[in-house]
């Protein structure tokens, strides 16, 4: 397995659905290198503060700006 087909079944690894087989090559892979390895540890991490967490809710005027600037970045020229 190389760095590209870990990155792509990076979710189903960490959510424990992926394959056996596949799991144990990735598994393999993580062990010869530190760019996967590392990945595979922010990755991680990134969920656990996510999880700990409590939603955040934004003020009103913060909020409408928000959605206002995504529309605007995200709108499909006419």
């Amino acid at each position: 397995m190389g760095c590209k087909r870990l990155l792509e079944d990076l979710n189903l690894y960490l959510d424990g659905e992926l394959e056996q087989d596949l799991c144990q090559q990735l598994e393999e892979h993580l062990k010869g290198c530190d760019r996967c390895r590392i990945v595979l540890d922010t990755t991680r991490k990134t969920i656990d503060l996510f999880c700990e967490n409590e939603p955040v809710e934004l003020p009103a005027d913060v909020s409408t700006r928000l959605h206002h600037a995504l529309r605007a970045r995200f709108q499909k020229p006419a």
